[in-house]
């Protein structure tokens, strides 16, 4: 195999690996079931030619009722074969499904940025279908047939070695065929399954702001990109299919006049008394039996070259290495509240040239809770992407309770640090399930409950017949329900940090207050940054870090920079009743002549 088809091989054999003895299990009852279909053409000459010869009628009746018998057997046989690949197929796909999420799981953020839920469905799920169909289709369809062919050509030469010779001939016409429309196929068939990636992947962000489109009239903009990539899907599938279907035609025809040859040959080999008219019949089933398999072959190409191509696009997946390495670190945080220290960070975030942070430092007391304002693009949320590790800083260090976060395994990182945004992502799950994240965040019915009524969804709850067991649907709860169960699942984790990334901002004010309530619960004990657009709800806060431009303008106690009339944040309060926190801060910058 090929230096190119190494990944492709290595992913198939990985994905089989624990299912050898089920397989060995099944290539032993294959092997039974191809000997019977290969004895049957000869029962069927030897039949025929007992029947010319005049042999009495118990003989014939036995030769009959044996073939009937291995007929039969051979089909059962034959149904077991597919059961097991099937379920040997399944299994495989499932693990390989489960190994591919995973490791997309791993991947940074930089790569999910590049690849849109479309193409990842496609990958995970389409792929992998296609690679399950060929573990199926590789031992049924195609070794099963391998086998039979050179089953079939070594009785044929038995038989007559010219015969055998004529069929030989025939395959390698027909399999040379095969092989170079394969080349072309392969390609054509990876470039069909990257379109419809395309397609699925713009459809998926489409309906995602479905109602951002209708709103705004952009309707039939999503309309023609949707021609588009079917356009460019059809094309695709279009050329994959006059590649791949070519070959089956092709060979049909070459295995056709295989066995016009191979009756001709037989006639005139019966008038020189080489061989019988049983013979004849028998190599003529054999020469039909041996297009057969090959039009099997071919007609699994189309799915060989899908798979081929979902294998090669797994594989290269899988060599992606995420740039957030887990060091498996046994290091813990210390428990309670933690401090926050970036020293010197500068980050860049991949494909761009200006720092989203550069040379910055911050220090954050164990049990202080911060405001950060700034204007959009400033760096403010890029802070809190560094301490939860999403990115790694370019250059400094970032730590948490006095350690750097790159010592710290993923695990414990994330378990210590809880994030709650104005975009609450919930699923398709049960209310117990959407809490505890799948069971990432173990805990008691009991203490789910009390969690809920701790955070102002007792009432909710209540009305709700299922209890922890009802379904959350897509706008089963209202916005500020959300981000109550969102702070819900803060709570589960008892982090010893937690981040506000404007979870706010898309509430009314009476929500708004109830969510206040929830939060001032949660951040009791704790280190918040409270990352805000709003300055009413840095009401709470103790200090405040204003960002402008990668870097900390401006840091202290929110009282004394309040009282400070030169103080960026005094200027935010002065005209905050009539301007957003970016315009005020872009006000300020003007009045000051710092410039953007």
């Amino acid at each position: 195999m090929s230096r190119a088809r190494g990944p492709e091989a290595r992913l198939l054999l990985t994905a089989l690996g624990p299912e050898r003895r089920k397989l060995t299990g099944v290539m032993l009852v294959l092997l039974v079931a191809l000997a019977l279909r290969l004895a049957m053409p000869a029962m069927l000459g030897w039949f025929v030619d007992a029947a010319i010869d005049g042999r009495e009628l118990s003989l014939l009746t036995a030769i009959a009722a044996a073939y009937v018998a291995v007929a039969l057997t051979a089909e059962v046989l034959s149904l077991v074969v597919t059961w097991g690949s099937v379920s040997v197929s399944w299994r495989a796909g499932n693990r390989l499904r489960e190994r591919l999420a995973r490791h997309a799981l791993r991947l940074d953020m930089g790569w999910h940025a590049r690849h849109s839920p479309g193409q990842l469905i496609e990958r995970i799920d389409g792929d992998v279908e296609a690679l399950a169909l060929f573990f199926n289709n590789v031992l049924v369809h195609v070794v099963g047939n391998l086998l039979l062919l050179v089953g079939m050509l070594v009785v044929a030469f038995t038989i007559s070695p010219w015969a055998g010779l004529l069929l030989v001939v025939t395959c390698a016409l027909g399999a040379t065929v095969l092989v170079k429309v394969r080349a072309a196929a392969v390609p054509a068939r990876e470039a069909e399954r990257e379109a419809n990636a395309i397609l699925y992947g713009d459809l998926e962000e489409r309906l995602g702001g479905l109602e951002d489109l209708k709103a705004n009239g952009a309707g039939a903009y999503a309309v023609h990109r949707l021609h588009t990539n079917s356009a460019r899907t059809w094309r695709a599938a279009r050329r994959a299919s006059l590649l791949g279907d070519g070959s089956y035609a092709f060979a049909a025809i070459t295995f056709a006049f295989g066995s016009v040859l191979t009756l001709g040959l037989g006639f005139v080999l019966v008038q020189r008394e080489m061989v019988t008219v049983g013979q004849v019949l028998a190599l003529f089933r054999y020469s039909e039996m041996l297009r057969q398999p090959l039009e099997r072959i071919a007609e699994q190409m189309k799915e060989m070259q899908k798979a081929l191509a979902g294998a090669r696009r797994a594989s290269t997946m899988l060599a992606e290495e995420p740039r957030i390495a887990d060091p498996g670190s046994d290091r813990h945080l210390p428990a309670g509240a933690l401090a926050v220290e970036l020293d010197g960070v500068t980050f860049t975030y991949p494909g761009t040239d200006r720092p989203a942070l550069s040379r910055t430092d911050l220090a954050i007391a164990p049990g202080t809770h911060v405001g950060v304002v700034g204007r959009t693009g400033s760096g403010k949320t890029t802070l809190g992407r560094l301490l939860l590790r999403l990115w790694d800083a370019t250059d400094g260090h970032v730590r948490l309770g006095g350690v750097d976060v790159r010592d710290l395994s993923l695990a414990e990182l994330r378990a210590r640090v809880a994030v709650v945004t104005q975009d609450v992502e919930l699923f398709r799950a049960s209310t117990r399930d959407n809490l505890t994240l799948f069971g990432a965040r173990p805990a008691t019915d009991e203490e789910l409950v009390a969690i809920l009524r701790r955070v102002g969804l007792g009432s909710w709850l209540d009305h709700q017949s299922d209890g922890l067991d009802t379904p959350i649907e897509g706008g089963g709860l209202s916005a500020g329900e959300a981000q109550l169960l969102a702070v819900a699942r803060a709570f589960l984790a008892d982090p010893g940090l937690v981040i506000l990334d404007e979870a706010s901002s898309r509430l009314d004010p009476i929500t708004e207050a109830a969510l206040s309530h929830a939060v001032a619960e949660l951040l009791e004990g704790r280190t918040a940054l409270v990352i805000a657009h709003r300055l009413a709800t840095l009401d709470r806060v103790d200090e405040i870090v204003v960002v402008e431009n990668g870097h900390v303008a401006e840091h202290g106690s929110r009282a004394a920079l309040a009282q400070d009339p030169a103080s960026r944040y005094a200027a935010l309060l002065a005209t905050a009743g009539s301007l957003p926190i970016e315009e005020a801060l872009e006000t300020f910058a003007d009045d000051e002549g710092l410039g953007a």
